[in-house]
């Protein structure tokens, strides 16, 4: 038989140690076989290949292990470098950058929208193949941003791409486009469908006293509606929040009813958010470490 340059016959590597060419390591020993096995975990230390024709050193069932721990824990250390760098891309601050659902606290009020906001993110995969987005409503101090948050930070661990904003902020970006030393606003445009996930974050208050200036209101529902569209053009999921309802941006807010069209056929589902207020709950904290300092 013509064996492969790297192995031997079974029987030559029992003869090669039989003889002394070949060495015992310090943590090995000789089985009744006349073969290496490993002292720590007893298993043997010689990969046999084409059913005993050919043996070669290998390693035991312990290196293996501390080899594939190792392999994980270089795996682990790309991913969090990876997970830093896209939480830094994602803009969603330094308040929420680093929470996610098992910093949350669960209440008999929100509990059915963390286990739906869960299974969003356990179902990514099939969420982004299928563009579906979320509409997150609720009272101030609701915790929809924390919540919005929470999705975000779990799926850019999970190594999608994801950009959390607010309408505002894209409205200044857009306002600075205009100036020769901005992004220019196709280029911003263009920007936001190169995300997996779009967040954006509490709408509706950029349109609060729009009765006082016509003009920038217009404006600004016009380029909401570009938005809309480079998200809905590229066929990818944008998750909303906002202290209205979809209805009430029409009849609080007055958005134009394409607006209103585009965001109920890009939000897919709807969750409302009701009943606590954790912004009382962190003053309330905040006070009692107040009164401790003396103050």
């Amino acid at each position: 038989m013509e064996r492969f340059k790297f192995g031997y016959t079974l029987e030559e590597l029992k003869g090669r140690y039989a003889s002394g060419e070949d060495k015992l390591k310090e943590d090995e020993f000789l089985g009744d076989d006349g073969l290496p096995y490993c002292k720590k975990c007893k298993t043997r230390r010689f990969w046999v290949l084409d059913e005993g024709d050919v043996c070669m050193h290998g390693a035991c069932q312990c290196m293996q292990e501390a080899a594939e721990k190792e392999r994980k824990e270089e795996e682990a250390r790309k991913r969090m470098e990876e997970f830093n760098r896209q939480k830094a891309l994602s803009l969603t601050g330094a308040r929420y950058r680093n929470i996610m659902f098992a910093d949350a606290t669960i209440t008999e009020h929100n509990r059915k929208a963390y286990v739906k906001a869960k299974n969003y993110v356990e179902k990514s995969k099939e969420v982004l193949e299928n563009n579906i987005g979320l509409y997150i409503y609720g009272d101030n101090s609701s915790g929809k941003t924390f919540l919005l948050a929470c999705i975000c930070n779990e799926l850019v661990w999970k190594g999608y791409s994801c950009i959390y904003t607010n309408l505002a902020s894209i409205l200044n970006e857009i306002r600075a486009s205009y100036d020769k030393n901005g992004m220019g606003e196709c280029a911003i445009l263009n920007h936001l469908q190169y995300y997996n996930f779009a967040f954006i974050d509490d709408l509706g208050k950029e349109f609060l006293g729009r009765e006082y200036n016509a003009a920038s209101s217009k404006w600004a529902e016009e380029k909401f509606f570009e938005v809309l569209n480079a998200r809905y053009n590229a066929q990818k999921p944008t998750i909303f929040s906002s202290n209205y309802s979809i209805s009430e941006l029409a009849s609080v807010l007055g958005l134009d009813k394409a607006i209103i069209e585009r965001i109920n056929e890009m939000a897919t589902r709807v969750i409302k958010l009701e009943g606590d207020d954790f912004r009382s709950v962190v003053r309330d904290e905040k006070s009692d470490i107040a009164k401790k300092l003396g103050i």
